[in-house]
């Protein structure tokens, strides 16, 4: 597991405790637009922040894939 996975697993962790797993699946869901919404602007040639972190946000798309996977 790479350290963005890790980290991410961690914040979902942090508000699943700190908020209930309901809260962590809303920062899931969230997440997963935002991130998405990242890398497809950087990939038409906007916004580059997609392209800088592709390999990170990839990692976080797929703790909250499988995170909401898991909790739904």
């Amino acid at each position: 597991m790479s350290d963005a996975e890790v980290k991410e697993w961690e914040r979902l962790a942090f508000v699943a405790g700190r908020d209930g797993v309901p809260a962590a699946l809303a920062f899931a869901h969230q997440g997963f637009r935002q991130y998405t919404a990242a890398i497809r602007e950087a990939e038409s040639g906007g916004n580059q922040y997609g392209a800088a972190y592709a390999d990170s946000l990839n990692a976080s798309l797929a703790v909250y894939q499988s995170y909401i996977s898991d909790n739904e």
